[in-house]
Order: C-alpha cells, then structure tokens, then sequence
C-alpha cells in the first residue's frame, strides 16, 4: 500500500505496515526541483529511507503518483523506466540501470515521529 505524501520532513513510522511506503518532503534540489524521500517498511517490518530518485535518470521513482510498489509488492518500482528495487537495500534488478543502488538516507526516530536527513542539508 502507499500513502500520500507527508509534509515536512517527518512521518510517524507506526502508521506504515509491511511493505509499505510513503514519500516524504525534503527541501527543493539546487535548481529548485522538488525533491523527496521514500519511507517503507520492508517485509521483515525494516524501516528504510531512500531519495526518490530513479538511478537511470533523476526523476522521481513514483513519478509524483505517490505508489512505490509492483504489483506483486516485491519490489519499488520506477514507474517510468521499469526499474525495479530491492526494498532491503535499493538494489536495480532489473530495468535500465540494472546494478545501481538507490541511495539510502539516514533518519532518526524521536518520539512517534521519523525525521529524515536530507542529503542537501
């Protein structure tokens, strides 16, 4: 399942559920593009983040749709290249860009709230 994305930097992890996702905001990039990151739980119930970011080409994996996952929930998806990642550590393992890594951002929990750390900041 996906969610809508989040404002903010901040999510509450104890409302994503296995093998789910949401994006969160982060600042704009250095041309004033939008720019977010991928919040999930993977299936062993693993909080990760990642910049949603395609690793062919630099737009965002769910093409601002909000949904992440293939069909079967196996994989992240890039919805316009057909890409498709690893949740457990961002692995191409297939499509066009087949052995990148999307890249893995750090993030804290304090209290209910996960914070994000922007790459940019």
């Amino acid at each position: 399942m996906n969610a809508p994305i989040s404002p903010g930097y901040a999510c509450q992890p104890a409302t994503l559920g296995l093998k789910e996702a949401m994006a969160v905001r982060l600042s704009p990039g250095r041309y004033g593009q939008p720019r977010s990151a991928i919040v999930l739980r993977d299936q062993n119930g693993t909080l990760r983040a990642y910049l949603n970011e395609c690793q062919h080409l630099p737009i965002p994996l769910d093409a601002g749709s909000g949904l992440f996952w293939n069909r079967e929930g196996t994989h992240l998806l890039c919805s316009t290249h057909g890409a498709i990642y690893r949740p457990e550590d961002g692995y191409c393992e297939g499509g066009p860009c087949r052995g990148a890594f999307l890249r893995p951002l750090a993030f804290s929990i304090e209290g209910d709230e996960l914070f994000v750390a922007d790459p940019e900041d």
